[in-house]
């Protein structure tokens, strides 16, 4: 019996001497080693506006002078380079001018603010194919991907995840070395709330550090009369951040020209910056920016 233990405990030691190699020294690691804070923007469920999320807090970022790069992790709907007005495919570059890449190495697209994109949206020759990948190979598409960026130096990397906790979410949490943490975007609606839960669980779960939760569509200002609504409920956001023990990080209002920047590409923080919205994302990078300093 004692053998049996000895053995157990010699193949989890050998476990996590290979997962901390492949942290420090992995293909990921090299990738990733001039980018200093890694960030997750998380979801329960679609439709919540969690792109948008991602990319208004690049610009937000962006606009404090940082450098940003974004990879959105969404194999199946990828949006963050039309949510940018980005179009084309990104360069593939010889791989003996980054070293330590191996095989084809990527240049991320570029927006004109600055802000690095990379998805799979940029690797295919026309918008409509479909991306029909089962769930090991796009574990293993995202970790080669992210592995085979020319990222060079960054401040931020924001990682756009699809909703849910399926393959994707779970390659992310698992295989991005120094993960700092994760964003929680939620919206009113109780069903977004309770589907939300069990994403921040799986988060929990995962022992992946839980920065702070947005509401996202909390209210809208009535363009007549300038009374505040709240179509889809009041306070739900701020109730499950405190539920689970999670830093609330604002409510973000509905802007009613978001339909049109996103079809532009360009940010609302950039178009109005003076907005409610605006506001509210310069209070999240603030959080933000306090949250890992505390680290």
């Amino acid at each position: 019996m004692d053998a049996d233990i000895d053995c157990e405990q010699f193949e989890e030691m050998k476990s996590k001497i290979r997962e901390e190699a492949l942290m420090t020294k992995g293909p990921l690691a090299l990738a990733l080693k001039d980018v200093r804070h890694k960030i997750a923007i998380l979801s329960g469920k679609g439709g919540v506006g969690k792109t948008v999320v991602t990319v208004n807090l690049a610009a937000a970022l962006k606009k404090r002078g940082y450098e940003v790069c974004i990879f959105d992790a969404d194999i199946h709907g990828p949006a963050v380079p039309r949510s940018l007005g980005l179009s084309g495919r990104m360069d593939v570059v010889n791989e003996h001018d980054h070293p330590g890449h191996h095989g084809l190495c990527f240049n991320p697209l570029v927006t004109p603010k600055g802000i690095k994109v990379v998805s799979v949206a940029s690797m295919w020759a026309t918008q409509d194919q479909p991306i029909m990948w089962k769930g090991a190979h796009k574990m293993r598409a995202i970790r080669q991907l992210i592995a085979s960026v020319n990222w060079g130096s960054a401040d931020f990397l924001l990682v756009d995840l699809p909703p849910g906790t399926g393959d994707e979410v779970q390659a992310v949490m698992r295989s991005i070395p120094k993960l700092d943490g994760m964003l929680v975007v939620t919206t009113p609606q109780g069903l977004s709330t309770m589907v939300c839960t069990r994403a921040i669980s799986a988060a929990k779960e995962l022992e992946v550090p839980l920065l702070g939760l947005v509401e996202n569509m909390s209210s809208l200002e009535c363009p007549s009369c300038g009374m505040e609504m709240f179509p889809f409920g009041e306070g739900q956001g701020e109730k499950l951040a405190r539920l689970m023990q999670i830093p609330f990080w604002g409510s973000i209002p509905i802007e009613l020209d978001m339909g049109e920047c996103i079809d532009e590409g360009t940010p609302l923080v950039d178009k109005k910056p003076d907005s409610a919205f605006s506001r509210i994302f310069d209070e999240i990078v603030s959080k933000l920016i306090t949250s890992l300093s505390e680290k």
